[in-house]
């Protein structure tokens, strides 16, 4: 069998040794290139489609790591410590899907961008050809690139998180740690979160105290500081006392004297009178047990709410560390490394196209054109040149598919000769009838009943 027929049938010779391994297999596999038609190429053609297959094996691992990283930012957008397990395992199931995605595109768009005109320069026509490929390439590489410039920067971006969500919970502040009121051009700063909220805490407080339970307050705090006042002298009674009898009084005379035995009995008459305005206090509780449960009862549902609130504020505090926010302080902070590792990324990433189209026409190319060329006779498959209506000069190639226009044909004349017969069918008919008639023609005459006799 002749090389023509094996590469026509996909059966190649075994009579070409190639040295190789899974390893390159797998690299050829990835440039998408012919493992067979490689049999009959010199090592140089080999080398060609192992180094684009290479590219496209680094980015699907870039993808892997760059993408993994970014759903992990997703799933754990806080701080690293104590990261869940779900987290990492959904980050790296995630990231072996998209990076499988991302190698099948760059398979696809290395293998359908040809060999270019077959010189090592690029023309215009081939690089307004390669365009669509060029654009899928740089959007693939653009998105590769942002996760992996905030893993790069990731202690530096931490740094900056720590400030945001300071800045977020306790307001802006200085070197010295002192909370800044007005910013560089003298405009007012807004509050942190926590001191916003317990200003509203506060006043929803004092709203409840000042409008709803004044009254009530009020009645218990007359009762409250006459127990204080109460307890005041009482001590004071009783330090008297106490200096009375250890002779460090006014009149320096030791003992249980005239002015001891004056201050006891104050003590025991301020005590008494204490006694009797907390149980006064104790009455007016009970009297009044059920306003102050719902007094209670309103603190209770506004602390509850407060505490709601600072919860929300600390989730937002924690979630501050998205994939979004570290792009964004990235280009902020650091854009002239941003960028840098933008463009190796989308060097790497369009590199493979721009290769192929520099190629001079090797082996490859030209077994790759003829194994076409081969099934496309083999077909009758046929290509002309046809000039195109209303552009004047321009030509535009046609196929002409000789095999089907056969079968077309055929089918044509199968049909055009079923009707010639079903015609003469007819005609014949038609005689066979009429002589008929003409024999026997009360067989197609039918009376009328009613005319008889």
């Amino acid at each position: 069998m002749s090389l023509v027929d094996s590469i026509d049938h996909y059966r190649y010779p075994d009579d070409v040794e190639i040295k190789q391994n899974k390893f390159r297999e797998f690299l050829w596999f990835c440039a998408g290139a012919d493992l067979q038609l490689l049999r009959h190429c010199p090592q140089s053609e080999r080398i060609k489609e192992e180094g684009i297959g290479g590219v496209v094996l680094a980015t699907a691992v870039l993808a892997f790591l760059s993408s993994s990283y970014a759903f992990y930012r997703v799933f754990n957008p806080g701080s690293d410590e104590g990261t869940p397990t779900i987290a990492v395992v959904s980050s790296v199931f995630f990231g072996l899907v998209w990076s499988m995605i991302i190698f099948n595109l760059d398979r696809f768009i290395v293998s359908s961008g040809g060999h270019g005109d077959g010189t090592e320069k690029i023309t215009l026509d081939e690089f307004l050809g390669a365009i669509p490929r060029l654009l899928m390439a740089l959007i693939i590489g653009f998105t590769l690139s942002k996760p992996l410039e905030i893993r790069v920067m990731q202690s530096e971006l931490d740094a900056i998180l720590v400030a945001k969500q300071g800045e977020y919970l306790y307001g802006r502040k200085d070197a010295s740690g002192n909370v800044l009121t007005q910013d560089e051009k003298g405009k007012p700063l807004k509050p942190g979160a926590i001191d916003t909220e317990k200003t509203r805490w506060d006043n929803e407080i004092k709203k409840l105290n000042e409008v709803n339970y004044k009254a009530l307050i009020d009645e218990q705090k007359l009762i409250e500081a006459k127990i204080e006042e109460y307890r005041a002298l009482e001590i004071k009674a009783s330090d008297t006392a106490y200096k009375e009898a250890g002779g460090s009084a006014n009149n320096r005379v030791s003992g249980q004297g005239p002015g001891w035995k004056d201050a006891k009995a104050n003590e025991a008459k301020y005590q008494q009178q204490k006694e009797e305005e907390i149980a006064k206090l104790e009455t007016w509780k009970k009297d009044h047990a059920q306003d102050l449960s719902r007094k209670a009862d309103d603190e209770a549902k506004i602390a509850q709410d407060h505490d709601k609130k600072l919860k929300e504020i600390e989730y937002t505090s924690s979630h501050m560390g998205g994939l979004v926010n570290r792009i964004m302080w990235a280009h902020e902070e650091f854009p002239t490394v941003s960028w840098a590792l933008t463009l190796l990324l989308l060097s790497i990433e369009v590199a493979p196209i721009f290769f192929k189209m520099m190629l001079r026409s090797g082996p490859y190319h030209y077994l790759t054109e003829n194994q076409r060329e081969i099934v496309a006779a083999r077909y009758a498959v046929e290509r002309k040149a046809n000039a195109q209506a209303g552009i004047s000069g321009q030509h535009a190639e046609i196929e002409i598919y000789h095999q089907a226009n056969a079968s077309l044909v055929s089918s044509l004349a199968h049909l055009n000769s079923e009707a010639r017969l079903s015609q003469q069918a007819l005609v014949k008919f038609e005689e066979s009838v009429s002589q008929d008639i003409n024999a026997h023609p009360e067989k197609y005459i039918q009376l009328d009943p009613s005319s008889k006799g």
